[in-house]
């Protein structure tokens, strides 16, 4: 730390004292401001560098932004002084550090605090989008704690405007420079195509929350060459023992390669994690019943997001937030590729589960869809999906918002998923969203008229004269393959290379480990939780349906293990356990133990391929 013998002043009112760290073209002190009797922060750059390299354009904008900043989690300008040597920006102390030095020293936050810190980070970041203002340096050092603690966003120098004028239908500004730094930057900063500014502040929020969490950076490497290639790739765990599936899924929505895709800070406030112990004063404007989304053309009215402090106080959910909820559980369980974003493809399957599992036409879908804003891939955020829903009242007397938000119960893993819609859409040669015994004998594979009633009939035998797959049922079919894969329409099927080397080399694989229970797979993760003592093991519900599990013996962990629940059919689960790091032997025992326990749910054993292998340690 270095002192100051005896303090210099600036503009006869500021005293400057010792050094609380350095910047690219700054230093900042902590001061004492006799006029306010207070102690303060003073940024303070020397005239002669910030003239020698162009800069000062950069520090009109950073004092110019920092006036039209007045929330309680930005860090607050008092002055600007203009000295013979050097441009002075006397700001509120935050005196208990940066939020980095927190996360490192507590090594990573547990949840209730990594969500109380980042609802601060997004109320401001939030307040500041809303003025046209994107901040372009985000991280966890330009995060202060003030006295009490809170959060204050500070170093507003690569700050910028995001319109050229105040209108909201401006056009944004695209920006060329690589600002920030680079463990927190976005990938098309790298692409030196012109980016939005904002988009880029959203990234940085998913890299933050990422190291609240996880306790360290998601993309950094040994070089930064090596960082850069992980950002493009969007390459870092997203199943980290530490994250949830909710917060495995946030993050993931922060973290979109595509920016058009990224989560803004209205689709965070709205997400069910964030809102979690939310104080309702972070969001001024999220509030009245008129609460509107930024993307949306329209100023219709949408409906109360945060509680009010009457209703909190209650404990009583106000029918907005049950409405809220219930439009939320809608979204989700018809977004079963799990992108945040409803596809044409997943609209259709609903509106077919929603007329009785009968086709419905492309018209239909379409006339669906025009009820929402879409993004530039013509699909429908979850905001929107809200909005749309409440502006548009005939929407759910037609199509009952309560019965879609229980249509479906998929816990396969994303890219299964994507994959098993790529395997249907080879056989739903009409694209109407539902198998027939017409688009059967389109794809010219040589089945007999007998062999398709007989196929019909056998995978639905209570509805076989409806001759018609969904695609919910063509889920189902497959997770139950075994047991039709003699037919000869499907031995035909195999000619269908997609169908093919999906089916029989990724699907299968991944379906046939393990054991079969009745219950569905939260039941049966809250008999697993229920029984961690018994097994002496701890359970972490990790992303996609697996849990992971530490072993332990005389108090010292001797295996790691995960554990893939998958619902194969309507109220069953397959119980499919691996073996992540200990020795062999130790997994056979306590796989027994782990089935002696679901006993009374078991239906049958299988071969477990994950006991493979020599009894050594992994």
């Amino acid at each position: 730390m270095t002192i100051c013998t005896s303090p210099k002043l600036v503009g006869n009112t500021v005293e400057l004292y010792h050094l609380l760290g350095t910047g690219g073209f700054g230093k900042v002190y902590f001061a004492y401001d006799r006029k306010r009797q207070i102690n303060v922060a003073v940024k303070v750059m020397a005239k002669q560098l910030v003239d020698n390299i162009g800069l000062k354009s950069y520090v009109d904008r950073e004092i110019e932004v920092m006036r039209k900043l007045r929330h309680k989690h930005v860090v607050k300008m008092l002055d600007a002084i203009e000295s013979t040597t050097a441009y002075n920006i006397v700001m509120e102390l935050a005196p208990n550090g940066e939020l980095f030095d927190k996360i490192v020293t507590s090594e990573r936050f547990d949840e209730k605090t990594a969500r109380h810190y980042f609802q601060q980070l997004i109320s401001a970041v939030h307040y500041c989008h809303g003025l046209n203002i994107a901040h372009r340096d985000l991280k966890a050092e330009n995060l202060l704690l003030g006295e009490n603690n809170e959060l204050r966003v500070c170093d507003w120098g690569l700050a910028r405007y995001t319109k050229e004028g105040q209108s909201s239908n401006e056009p944004p500004v695209l920006f060329h420079s690589l600002a920030g730094s680079i463990d927190y930057q976005a990938p098309e900063v790298f692409s030196r195509q012109g980016y939005e500014g904002t988009a880029c502040d959203m990234w940085s929020c998913g890299v933050i929350l990422f190291f609240m969490l996880c306790g360290y950076l998601p993309f950094a490497d040994v070089t930064d060459a090596a960082t850069k290639q992980r950002i493009l790739k969007c390459k870092y765990n997203a199943k980290n023992r530490y994250l949830t599936q909710e917060t495995s899924d946030l993050i993931a929505h922060l973290l979109q390669i595509n920016p058009k895709d990224r989560y803004d800070t209205l689709a965070v406030i709205y997400n069910p994690w964030f809102q979690v112990d939310l104080d309702p004063s972070l969001f001024p404007d999220a509030s009245p019943t008129t609460m509107a989304s930024p993307n949306s053309p329209s100023n219709g009215a949408a409906f109360k997001i945060i509680p009010s402090p009457s209703e909190a106080a209650s404990g009583r959910n106000s029918p907005q937030e049950q409405l809220q909820n219930t439009i939320h559980r809608a979204f989700v369980t018809c977004n079963v590729n799990g992108t945040g974003f409803l596809s044409k493809e997943e609209v259709r399957d609903a509106l077919i589960k929603l007329n009785g599992c009968r086709e419905v036409s492309n018209e239909e879908v379409e006339k669906f869809m025009s009820n929402f804003s879409l993004n530039k891939d013509g699909c429908i955020s979850e905001p929107e999906f809200v909005i749309g829903y409440i502006n548009h009242q005939d929407l759910g007397k037609k199509y009952s918002i309560g019965r879609m938000a229980d249509l479906f119960h998929f816990t396969l893993e994303k890219q299964l998923v994507v994959e098993l819609r790529e395997a249907f859409n080879e056989l739903d040669v009409r694209h109407m969203g539902v198998i027939t015994p017409d688009s059967l004998k389109e794809l010219k594979f040589e089945f007999s008229e007998e062999d398709i009633k007989n196929f019909f009939e056998l995978i639905d035998p209570d509805h076989h004269g409806e001759q018609r797959i969904t695609f919910e049922q063509f889920i189902e079919l497959c997770s139950r393959i075994d047991k039709f894969k003699e037919h000869p329409l499907i031995q035909r099927l195999h000619r269908s290379e997609k169908f093919f080397n999906f089916l029989d080399r990724k699907f299968l694989p991944h379906i046939g480990i393990g054991f079969n229970v009745r219950g569905r797979t939260r039941y049966i993760c809250d008999i697993l939780m229920s029984k961690q003592k018994e097994l002496s093991t701890q359970f972490e519900v990790n992303t996609c349906g697996t849990i992971y599990a530490t072993y332990s013996e005389s108090n010292k962990v001797v295996l790691e293990a995960g554990i893939r629940l998958l619902a194969i059919v309507e109220g069953y689960t397959k119980v499919g356990p691996y073996r992540i790091a200990g020795k062999t032997t130790v997994f056979h025992s306590w796989l027994l133990k782990l089935r002696r326990v679901l006993m009374k749910e078991i239906l049958s054993c299988e071969n477990d391929i994950s006991l493979k292998g020599e009894a050594e340690l992994l």
